[in-house]
């Protein structure tokens, strides 16, 4: 049995793709996990140093993740891990497809259903999370800074034809920020490779048995 070790973020999308598959066991950390990367790298080693079995490959569902997976030690049947910067190529479909988009839309805040649904868009940060700390006014000053250099807010449909609130909802980020707005659909291609394959070259990065997951391999 192969086991995927993902973020709760991309759960939907996984468990879709994944069906009634039984050859296929799925282990979710948190969403978010991404803001904090030394807890991060803590927890998904844990994780891989806790698995019970070794038949079977190890596949991670998380990408680079501001550094959080470099040095995570692969376990004794070795390491596939998707070779990408953060889950956005995973809605995508591919790496071709965010290079491009990366090159034509540059400075691109990537929001989801996962994303709003757990107040995690910019808003939902201020309203939710940051005018608790600091008031609204602060609130907004702190967001306005930390996506200046964004150009363009885009929701990626991953709701299907439950889609109109979410895209409404990023519309509404667009238009708060003064951001433009872009819209793409879900493509699977990517969540069908990490819960079936083929998990080779150069969508994955494989690291041998009780090595270590290095940086460099991710710029290639």
């Amino acid at each position: 049995m192969n086991t995927i070790i993902a973020c709760a973020s991309i759960k939907p999308e996984l468990d879709h793709v994944k069906g009634d598959a039984d050859d296929v066991k799925i282990k979710y950390l948190p969403q978010n996990l991404h803001r904090d990367p030394a807890e991060l790298k803590k927890m998904l080693q844990n994780a891989i140093d806790n698995l019970s079995y070794d038949n079977g490959k190890v596949i991670l569902g998380f990408g680079l993740c501001s550094n959080a997976i470099v040095d995570i030690k692969a376990p004794k049947q070795g390491l596939y891990v998707p070779r990408v910067h953060d889950c956005i190529t995973f809605y995508l479909g591919s790496r071709e497809k965010y290079k491009k988009l990366f090159s034509k839309y540059p400075g691109t805040y990537y929001l989801t259903k996962s994303w709003i649904n757990d107040n995690k868009d910019p808003l939902g940060l201020v309203e939710n999370e940051y005018t608790d700390r600091v008031g609204r006014e602060m609130a907004e000053e702190t967001m306005q800074q930390e996506i200046k250099n964004y150009k363009y807010i885009s929701f990626v449909n991953t709701a299907g034809n439950n889609a109109k609130k979410y895209s409404e909802r990023a519309k509404e980020n667009a238009k708060h920020f003064n951001k433009k707005y872009i819209e793409y659909e879900l493509n699977e291609d990517f969540f069908k490779k990490i819960v079936f394959g083929p998990h080779n070259e150069p969508d994955f990065i494989y690291v041998e048995p009780n090595e270590k997951v290095k940086q460099k391999e991710f710029l290639k």
